[in-house]
């Protein structure tokens, strides 16, 4: 197969790169020939991104169209971009296939809670996200005006598409309340490569570990709190390392600070994938407060292919491969107190902690292998393609 993968970005921006550039490797190394277009780059690490690919088409210079036809592609693999009609229209030879790597499609807000409440949101999009403020939207310069219509009638031509990809059933859900049909959608677990080293084992002093972007949606503050009770009730000075950038960065040190704790708490900011590897070896635990109901959760399953325990929010596809009181714990989302508590059996049993870490290994590397997803994705794309 010829392999057209389209990102509005290149580089190693987020988990959407990474996951691009994964699937790529592992699909050249089975003879297929994978090409790249994105119309921005993100600069990070990007030659090696770029080298995942046989060859990576700049939109801003060339039309969607000519990439399509300069890689001769039987399938485009679409995942994040805007316009799915310019998609199918550039290469009406070329199957298209998209993967869904969270709830832009679906949530006018994208972020799948309420503005106010902050409860997560159960209900399909439509009248009642103009409710919800969905006509707004943070932009690089601030608060601006956003058409929900125009992201309803996008809604609408993505349910035309033959064949979604998602990464938990959560989202395969998410989708068929929203009108796709049940028999296009396909769940192909997301996967992780295993470091070339074994896991080390866990620290003898207590650290817990956040790895993600320092926005509203993943909880940082939740965690931040939730860290300052369990040093008060313990008198334990554990330390916090928060491994990601974002815009709540300096609310989040304003938090720490006014809760005494900075000292505490350490701002790593961005890690790329590989370094992070030394992250989950320092810490005892991972915590993965979302607020947002995460579509997977993919920094859950590279601690526990690190033999760590992951305390998580019930939310999304979260409790799809965290199983609760065997490898980590599941908390109410948003609550400090809850998160707090379950940190603590985990800060304060060193045996527990590595029990549940040794079960997260096992369950991680059983599940999510590489080789398994590979076989997945590689067998989708090709019977989209025919």
């Amino acid at each position: 197969m010829r392999i057209l993968f389209l990102n509005t970005i290149s580089g190693f921006f987020g988990g959407v790169e990474q996951y691009m550039a994964l699937t790529a490797r592992g699909l050249k190394q089975r003879g297929h020939r994978c090409f790249c277009a994105s119309s921005e780059k993100s600069g990070r690490n990007q030659q090696e991104f770029d080298a995942s690919f046989d060859e990576v088409f700049d939109l801003g210079t060339m039309s969607l169209k000519d990439a399509a036809a300069a890689s001769r592609c039987d399938v485009v693999f679409v995942h994040k971009y805007h316009d799915i009609q310019e998609v199918l229209c550039a290469s009406p030879s070329a199957a298209a296939v998209r993967m869904f790597h969270d709830h832009d499609i679906y949530c006018p807000r994208r972020h799948k809670y309420y503005a106010v409440t902050r409860r997560i949101c159960t209900r399909r999009a439509g009248a009642f996200c103009w409710l919800d403020l969905a006509f707004l939207e943070r932009g690089p310069e601030g608060i601006r005006w956003a058409s929900v219509g125009k992201k309803l009638k996008e809604l609408k031509k993505n349910r035309r598409l033959g064949t979604s990809v998602v990464g938990s059933s959560f989202m395969k859900e998410q989708l068929i309340i929203n009108g796709f049909d049940p028999s296009t959608v396909h769940v192909v677990n997301p996967c992780c490569i295993p470091p070339e080293k074994s896991p080390v084992p866990v620290p003898e002093i207590p650290s817990i570990l956040f790895a993600g972007q320092l926005i509203r949606g993943k909880g940082a503050d939740v965690l931040i709190r939730a860290h300052s009770l369990l040093v008060q009730e313990t008198g334990n000075p554990v330390q916090l390392t928060l491994a990601g950038t974002g815009n709540d960065m300096v609310y989040l040190k304003q938090l720490s600070a006014s809760l005494q704790t900075q000292e505490l708490v350490h701002f790593a900011g961005w890690v790329n994938n590989r370094d992070l590897t030394e992250y989950y070896d320092r810490a005892s635990v991972t915590a993965v407060p979302s607020r947002w109901p995460e579509p997977f959760g993919m920094v859950g399953v590279e601690a526990m292919l690190r033999a760590r325990p992951v305390v998580a929010a019930r939310a999304g596809g979260i409790s799809e491969w965290l199983e609760d009181g065997k490898t980590g714990y599941l908390v109410n989302p948003g609550d400090a107190r809850d998160l707090a508590e379950k940190l603590k059996l985990l800060v304060g049993d060193p045996d527990l902690t590595r029990d549940l870490g040794a079960s997260g290994l096992q369950r991680a590397e059983t599940l999510f292998s590489y080789e398994r997803f590979i076989d997945n994705i590689e067998s989708l794309l090709e019977e989209a393609s025919g």
